[in-house]
């Protein structure tokens, strides 16, 4: 039973006094999302190296949230300097999440929004939601994202404005 599907997206969003092409670029780097998400423990872009990504390129992220770690294998989909940063993740060849981050001007600085939509479908996607608790420790995913999002954005948050 899938008790955590919900086919809307999930976002959490935060204000930061930088503009919009420094967000942006802070998130677009993704092999600095390891300093800000509690879940992230690195990231390995495919074909390149570090700096922003375009669409089409492919990372893996290196994950944990309990004992075991796990590694997702994540394509770019969107890439819109100072606007909108998405990739999807996939796991075993199987569509798990996009997540997209939005970004917009505002007195002071930048909104940033980061949104997470559950791609899992009932079949494939209902085999990897039975057996994710055991590998990932994470019984409520849609909870854990609400609180790791919310984590990630305000050590961001923390990072850009302390010019890190």
């Amino acid at each position: 039973m899938r008790r955590d599907r919900d086919p809307a997206p999930l976002g959490e969003r935060v204000t930061v006094r930088v503009p919009a092409d420094i967000a942006y670029a802070a998130v677009a780097d993704v092999t600095r999302m390891e300093r800000w998400s509690p879940e992230v423990r690195g990231v390995r872009v495919l074909g390149g190296g570090p700096g922003p990504v375009r669409v089409g390129t492919r990372f893996v992220g290196l994950n944990r949230a309990s004992w075991l770690p796990w590694a997702t294998l994540c394509t770019v989909v969107a890439a819109r300097p100072a606007r909108c940063f998405a990739f999807e993740v996939r796991f075993l060849g199987v569509a798990l999440s996009r997540w997209t981050y939005r970004f917009r001007e505002v007195p002071g600085g930048c909104e940033v929004t980061e949104e997470w939509l559950d791609l899992r479908s009932p079949v494939a996607g209902g085999l990897l939601t039975a057996v994710s608790p055991a590998v990932t420790g994470v019984v409520r995913r849609r909870e854990r994202n609400r609180a790791t999002m919310r984590a990630t954005l305000a050590a961001l948050r923390e990072a850009l404005e302390g010019g890190g």
